[in-house]
């Protein structure tokens, strides 16, 4: 709708601004053309300066709700917050994408503050981890949504790292606090979610319990937040969330000792639908038993044995 589209255009603004290419703003997708002259929305319509304004006016309302509900009354937030958390469980893959979206809304609005460290690092943090480790198969399609929801709570609450909204980019690390280096500093947009929001400066222990809960080792625990301090792109740090994770989901189906049929949605995926067990699925194509030979390579065989009419001759003359 339109309030979708000003954060879309928000987007591509911050794209634009980050690569110096204001070019960026005169495209739209690319099943529409453009003429190169004239600034577009991200649906490819034209951008008019009253539309200027009014994407201005909702930015600033989108801001204003999100600090209201989160921020302005604590029984609205808890609320909000718990039935977020809860929705994570529900299943329904659709349901719980759409819900991994908002978890990231209010990772960017609120991590920051104390009061959310208990109700984000471990309630939250055991929801998410609970889904992925238990593998049930209305998950299947949704895992990366919510190991990036892990990855977005960890690197807040943490590693001192925070994300481009939506949870997305790479991890951006702040220093630390040179007055005490036990605590970071805090982001220069703590308070504008739209731009990343800000962390916890004061490391927290919840999200180390939940590790350590499905089985991990103090040790391990460290070995992880170093390897997670070092690659910080979204793309490494969530393989490794998924590599940890697999381990933690094989133990628990041991201890389960579960050997039931798939009857149901909320059974575990198996091996060959799970994520977590991506990387040790065998190809399912086998080889063609035998060489392949097309028309083309037939003909291409027969024009290359058969002479040429029009060439030169180079038989024996004196035959």
């Amino acid at each position: 709708g339109a309030w979708a589209l000003v954060l879309a255009n928000k987007a591509r603004e911050d794209l634009a601004l980050k690569r110096s290419d204001p070019s960026k703003l005169m495209t739209g997708p690319i099943n529409k053309l453009a003429n190169g002259k004239d600034f577009l929305n991200a649906d490819g319509t034209k951008r008019t300066l009253a539309q200027l304004h009014i994407d201005a006016r909702r930015l600033v309302r989108i801001d204003k709700l999100c600090h209201f509900l989160l921020l302005e009354n604590e029984q609205i937030a808890g609320s909000l917050v718990v039935s977020v958390i809860q929705c994570l469980e529900y299943p329904d893959a659709y349901a719980c994408r759409r819900c991994t979206r908002i978890v990231h809304r209010i990772l960017e609005s609120v991590a920051w503050l104390d009061k959310y460290t208990e109700l984000l690092g471990y309630r939250l943090l055991s929801a998410a981890v609970k889904a992925i480790v238990t593998e049930p198969k209305w998950m299947v399609g949704t895992e990366w949504d919510m190991i990036n929801v892990i990855r977005d709570v960890y690197d807040r609450l943490v590693l001192g790292q925070y994300l481009l909204p939506g949870g997305q980019g790479p991890g951006l690390q702040m220093p630390r606090d040179p007055a005490n280096s036990m605590m970071f500093e805090q982001t220069k947009v703590a308070d504008q979610p739209l731009l990343g929001g800000g962390i916890l400066t004061a490391t927290s222990d919840f999200p180390r319990r939940i590790l350590m809960e499905i089985g991990m080792t103090q040790e391990e625990v460290v070995a992880t937040e170093k390897i997670l301090l070092e690659k910080r792109s979204a793309k490494e740090q969530k393989e490794h969330f998924r590599d940890l994770l697999r381990v933690a989901a094989d133990k628990t189906k041991q201890a389960e000792g579960l050997n039931r049929g798939d009857t149901g949605a909320l059974d575990r995926a198996g091996a060959e639908e799970s994520l977590l067990h991506g990387k040790l699925r065998k190809p399912t194509v086998s080889a063609l038993p035998e060489k392949l030979v097309t028309y083309s390579m037939i003909k291409k065989k027969e024009g290359s044995n058969s002479p040429d009419p029009d060439g030169p001759w180079h038989g024996n003359i004196f035959e």
